[in-house]
């Protein structure tokens, strides 16, 4: 066993027991999402072994080798900015895509599922703090977005939001970003109901994002160890 991977992965989860504990929620409400880009096959294969079944790619290319080398059972997650020309590897391996934010992508991902003969679990990524170094849609136009995914494109099925708040916040931005998150969410869901995932929390704040009602959480480093 990759050392100290078990060990990792029982604090983990015993944060998220108590997270969720302290929020009144199941912990079968929250998943974990094992970030495993530039990770070896052998990790993956060890935290599988440990029960691990969802993971988070952030390259095509690195998610079509994966795929192909792992348990066929895996959960695959695809974290990363959608690249044009990456969007039919992304449509034949994925299982959840959790970075949609332009109509473009949505309907080259849609006729490459088309192809396929595949239906896709989406989520919508949103830029809360509106940084413009950092991917994702602007809040105000999340609704019409989601109206336009639900509309057109049927191999898209919408699950709910992603978010990537400011790494290097301080502790009331952090909270501010937070109340912003779960008013957007709260909206959302009024206008679609079935859309009740949210994609928030990494190992940095993995624990106030389940009290903010995250139900998938991304962790990579913390829990796999440093990549190779």
């Amino acid at each position: 066993m990759h050392e100290n991977l078990k060990d990792r992965f029982l604090d983990i989860s015993q944060k998220i027991q108590a997270a969720c504990h302290k929020a009144q929620r199941s912990e079968k409400d929250v998943q974990l999402i094992a970030v495993s880009k530039l990770q070896s096959i052998e990790v993956i294969k060890e935290a599988y072994l440990l029960g691990i079944n969802h993971f988070g790619e952030n390259y095509a290319q690195e998610l079509d080798k994966k795929v192909l080398e792992t348990p066929k059972d895996i959960i695959w997650h695809f974290i990363g900015p959608i690249q044009s020309n990456k969007v039919k590897l992304i449509a034949r391996h994925a299982d959840w895509i959790h970075s949609l934010e332009r109509e473009k992508i949505a309907k080259k991902l849609n006729d490459a599922l088309e192809t396929e003969g595949r239906k896709i679990q989406v989520l919508i990524q949103v830029n809360i703090d509106q940084e413009e170094s950092k991917s994702g849609i602007n809040s105000n136009h999340v609704i019409d977005f989601a109206n336009n995914i639900d509309a057109k494109y049927t191999n898209l099925i919408l699950k709910g939001l992603m978010f990537m708040p400011k790494i290097n916040q301080s502790k009331k931005d952090k909270i501010d970003s937070m109340k912003k998150i779960t008013a957007l969410q709260s909206t959302f869901i009024n206008e679609f109901p079935a859309c009740n995932v949210l994609s928030l929390g990494t190992s940095n704040d993995f624990e106030e994002s389940i009290l903010a009602g995250s139900t998938m959480i991304r962790i990579g480093e913390s829990l796999l160890g440093r990549r190779s």
